[in-house]
């Protein structure tokens, strides 16, 4: 009995944990390309619900920016998201295919990340909320072949926030909790 208690209490949160590939190969630079939607879709600019919300809180700037400064913060080099941007025409991947395809042709030597989400929304109607319930995809995506060389999966679970926040600030929040996540396994790039 008790062994099976054991094994129930071991395979329990392990249902719940992202999937996460090995390490990358030595990865460089890195381009972050804006995030899709589950169906390949430019996500929708759903970050800014309150009146205090400013235009520059999008889901997707608010996303790509927190996972630029993860990246920064784990030791790999970013590339400057104006430099992407311009390079890429504001192209939006819907696949990690396309994230290859789009930084090959920007001629960008640098690997791609492709980030696709989900789910993101509040757990109930509210103005307000303490928690958002989050699962999306994380690749770096090899420009060259494009193979996919390093991937996370999370799967739907709730981002517990600092507090009951509103809006553009609980997106925030939970972008930089997600992608603290999500890049966690990275671990620390030694500087060159």
């Amino acid at each position: 009995m008790r062994l099976i208690v054991l094994a129930s209490a071991l395979a329990g949160p392990a249902g719940c944990a992202p999937k996460v590939a090995p390490a990358p190969a030595p990865v460089r630079r890195i381009a972050v390309l804006p995030p899709c939607d589950a169906t390949g879709a430019p996500l929708s600019p759903r970050a800014s619900a309150g009146p205090s919300d400013t235009p520059s809180q999008r889901l997707d700037d608010v996303l790509a920016s927190e996972a630029r400064n993860q990246l920064a913060r784990h030791g790999f080099q970013v590339v400057d998201p104006r430099v992407v941007e311009i390079a890429t025409g504001g192209r939006v991947p819907s696949s990690p295919e396309i994230a290859a395809e789009i930084v090959r042709s920007s001629r960008l030597d640098a690997t791609a990340l492709f980030l696709r989400v989900r789910r993101w929304e509040l757990p109930y109607p509210t103005l307000r909320t303490n928690e958002i319930i989050v699962s999306l995809d994380a690749m770096l995506v090899d420009p060259a072949t494009g193979e996919v060389v390093w991937e996370v999966r999370r799967p739907a679970k709730p981002v517990r926030l600092h507090g009951e926040l509103m809006g553009g600030q609980a997106a925030a929040v939970a972008a930089e909790e997600v992608m603290k996540e999500v890049f966690s396994p990275l671990g620390r790039r030694l500087q060159s």
